[in-house]
């Protein structure tokens, strides 16, 4: 039987939920391993020795994160970086658009919501500079993405690699699964998400509206704009935008706006608005998309 562990660092426990929304499907999974860490799941305190396949979510927030990724890394024969937020940061790592300092005065001294108090000292682990990928303070095998991962997925790389196999993922993006019409369509306004009703069959690029599809890692069947919502980037970058140096989440987006409307580049850049979360709030926190040339974050953070 192969060993598997699961270990959850900072992040909401979705990607938990999706593993188990495998269903009857779970039973197949586990006929074939032993769960044999998963604190969400059981009651169980320490990292065991001899995992096999360890699959970690969540980004690394403070120093005990820290210490339980390195420990299970050292731990488990094979780490899968399951989730956006194990990934590239995810939507945790926006917390890098702001001091550490006024991310906790946000939390216990001037939150509206709740009494002011003075900062935990004791007991609560201190707080990383930035918030951390996995990747970027620990060796990962396998890196999939996803806010959370569909639960096909799940599946689709465990039993392989159960079974000592290279799992096949898809590579393709967001666009590939979008059943909306691309058009070249002259405008020169970009739209909040929220304004207006957009046409069902044309592409939001098309229609002015920030839409992450075309540099987005497309493992989810393109649910939200099948649903009328743009794409926010949830499932990571592109492999193309992840390939190539010179390529980014912010100028492939500012480069499909303005060839489609006509727009100047300076313009476009000019009316997007709030880059850190509606551009690159997935993966703000991530050094690989950091190190780019062409990347704005090195400009949003706070370090």
């Amino acid at each position: 039987m192969v060993n598997i562990a699961l270990e959850l660092l900072a992040s909401c426990t979705g990607c938990e939920i999706s593993i188990l929304d495998l269903h009857e499907e779970l039973i197949d999974v586990l006929e074939q391993a032993d769960l044999v860490y998963a604190p969400i799941l059981m009651d169980v305190k320490e990292i065991p020795e001899n995992i096999d396949i360890a699959i970690v979510s969540g980004s690394v927030r403070n120093e005990e994160n820290k210490e339980r990724l390195e420990e299970i890394r050292e731990k488990a024969n094979i780490v899968i970086a399951y989730g956006t937020c194990a990934c590239y940061g995810g939507i945790t790592c926006m917390a890098d658009l702001y001091s550490p300092e006024d991310v906790s005065a946000r939390s216990f001294k001037d939150n509206p919501s709740t009494e002011p108090s003075a900062e935990p000292s004791e007991v609560v682990p201190k707080l990383l500079p930035i918030v951390h990928p996995a990747g970027d303070l620990a060796l990962i095998d396998y890196y999939l993405p996803g806010c959370p991962p569909k639960e096909y997925l799940v599946k689709d790389i465990l039993v392989p690699l159960i079974n000592g196999e290279e799992p096949v993922i898809p590579k393709k993006s967001v666009c590939a699964d979008c059943e909306r019409t691309m058009e070249h369509v002259e405008f020169d306004k970009i739209h909040r998400r929220v304004e207006g009703t957009p046409d069902p069959d044309l592409c939001f690029l098309s229609q002015g509206y920030i839409c992450m599809g075309s540099a987005t890692l497309g493992r989810c069947g393109a649910l939200c704009s099948s649903a009328g919502v743009p794409c926010h980037g949830c499932g990571g970058p592109s492999m193309d935008i992840l390939r190539e140096p010179n390529h980014d989440v912010y100028n492939c987006i500012v480069n499909r706006i303005s060839h489609l409307s006509k727009m100047p580049h300076k313009e476009v850049e000019k009316q997007i608005y709030d880059i850190g979360h509606v551009v690159y709030g997935f993966v703000i926190g991530s050094t690989i998309m950091e190190n780019k040339k062409v990347s704005l974050i090195p400009q949003l953070i706070k370090k």
